[in-house]
This record gives C-alpha cells, sequence and structure tokens, in this order.
C-alpha cells in the first residue's frame, strides 16, 4: 500500500551542533547529548511509513524522542533536518517541511489531529466543551452555524461525551472527558492522520480501558491513520500493528508488534516488554 505519510531522516537538535551530532551518530551513545559539543539530539534519522488506516505505535521510556517526532510531524517543533512526506496534496506527495506558512496551518487544522497527555496543550480552557470543537472548524473555513454545530454534537455524542455538559468548560470536566473533547476536536474536520501523545497518561487504570476503547473504536470506525506515543507496551499491544522503539533519540528496533513483543531482540525492548507487561 501507498504510504500516507513518509518520515525519512528526520533530526532535531537542540543547540548549535557539530559534525559529530549533525552527521549520524553512533548507535552506543550512552544518553541524547552529543559528547563533543553538549548539543541535545532530541531524534536521529528516523525514518518510517505509515499507511492508511494504519495505527503505529512509537514506544520508549522518557526522553526518549518519541514526543518529538509527533511535534515535528504536526509542524509544531520544527526540524534540524530531514523530510516528511505526505501524499494527500492535490499535486500528489510534498515535503511538508518545506511548505508555507498557509499550507502549513491547512495541515494543522484539517489534514492532521492531535491529542495531547496534558489537555492544556490542546484544549482551550476558556471556551466551553462544544466551542472547541466548533472552534476547529471555523478555523479550518466552516461558516453555517447550524452545519457546525450539527457536526460537533454528532462528534462529542459519539465520544460519549453526557449532552448536558457540551456548554461546560473543560476545566469542570474530569481527565477523561477532557481527553473525549480532545479525540472530538481532533477528529471534527475528518483528518487522514491522528497523533496521540501518551492520551491515556494521567488517568485511572478505569477511566484510560475506557478512552483506549473509544480511540480503537474510531480507528476502525472512521479508519483514520493514527500515531501513537507511549512508554507503555500494553497499550501498543491494544492499538497497534506496527511498533518503533526509541532509545536515546534513535530507533533500535521496529516491526509488526506481535513479534517486536513476544520476541525482542534487543535488550532494552526486552527490558519495556518486562517493565509492563506481566
Amino acid at each position: 500500500m501507498t504510504p500516507l505519510l513518509s518520515v525519512r531522516n528526520l533530526k532535531k537538535i537542540y543547540g548549535r551542533g557539530c559534525p559529530n551530532c549533525l552527521s549520524s551518530p553512533p548507535r552506543e551513545c550512552q544518553d541524547n547529548r552529543c559528547p563533543r559539543c553538549a548539543a541535545i539530539i532530541a531524534c536521529s534519522d528516523i525514518s518510517f511509513d505509515v499507511v492508511p488506516g494504519e495505527v503505529l505505535g512509537i514506544v520508549g521510556e522518557s526522553g526518549s524522542g518519541k514526543s518529538t517526532i509527533l511535534n515535528c510531524i504536526n509542524l509544531t517543533l520544527s526540524a534540524t533536518g530531514g523530510q516528511i512526506f505526505y501524499g494527500h496534496f492535490a499535486e500528489g506527495t510534498r515535503d511538508i517541511l518545506m511548505v508555507d506558512a498557509q499550507t502549513r496551518r491547512t495541515l494543522q487544522n484539517i489534514h492532521f489531529g492531535i491529542v495531547y497527555q496534558n489537555p492544556q496543550l490542546g484544549l482551550n480552557f476558556q471556551v466551553s466543551g462544544e466551542g472547541n470543537v466548533a472552534e476547529r472548524m471555523l478555523v479550518a473555513g466552516h461558516t453555517h452555524f447550524g452545519q457546525i454545530q450539527t457536526n460537533v454534537h454528532q462528534l462529542l455524542q459519539r465520544v460519549e461525551l453526557p449532552p448536558s455538559r457540551y456548554k461546560d468548560l473543560p476545566n469542570a470536566y474530569s481527565g477523561g472527558m477532557q481527553q473525549r473533547v480532545q479525540i472530538a476536536k481532533a477528529l471534527i474536520n475528518e483528518p487522514a492522520i491522528i497523533l496521540l501523545d501518551e492520551p491515556t497518561g494521567g488517568l485511572d487504570v478505569s477511566v484510560q480501558a475506557r478512552i483506549l476503547d473509544l480511540i480503537r473504536s474510531i480507528s476502525r470506525e472512521f479508519k483514520v491513520a493514527m500515531v501513537m506515543v507511549s512508554h507503555d507496551m500494553q497499550v501498543i499491544r491494544l492499538l497497534c500493528q506496527r511498533i518503533i522503539v526509541m532509545k536515546h533519540g534513535r530507533i533500535i528496533e521496529s516491526g509488526l508488534t506481535d513479534r517486536v513483543i513476544d520476541d525482542p531482540r534487543e535488550a532494552y525492548t526486552q527490558t519495556l516488554v518486562h517493565s509492563t507487561i506481566q
């Protein structure tokens, strides 16, 4: 299947950088810091594809570079190098790292949706739940109030937010409700790709399970591609067909989820599996 998104040799470095860390840092590096110039290598030489309808998991401990990759894809973080090819342009595939500001906003508002672990990053807490979702339609150019309201209410119903709570501000919601509104906001413009950055982190176990069930059912119903970041192999196994394992900003293992989890080849992957799957 033709990839919807192709990431090629993506790099993000904090600091001036030097020939050592700007080229190809050695796989044996003990952390994310360049030993010569002390720059932080958030991610280096990251390459992978996402096909339509697929759920791809990116797993690793905190600081491994997972969220950096998502934010580079969403164009909320500038990359140091590499390319990200996206295939839903009228003229075909383009490197989205090279697009102008207007095209970047179009990609962020229509083609991509993102759900953050911290709802403060994904929601406007001065606007109601339904207002947050409607706002995204307005930014995308929709102007018919009745149609906007209908679409918003249908989607909020789909993510199981009680109708009596539609007009409440997000700070009146539970953590699970805030995530449901984020999911609705991410979906409202029918994007091709949803980016999920630890969407169940910090939630109670029972709430986590309901949010994960919601994400899984939405993936099947909407047939939308997803890239999910998590440190939890249980979450990745439940939702993702393929998996990328990150360490110190680099991919150290990848493959079909069941293969990587059941037969991890890298010692680091084995540690991740054993720490989260009993």
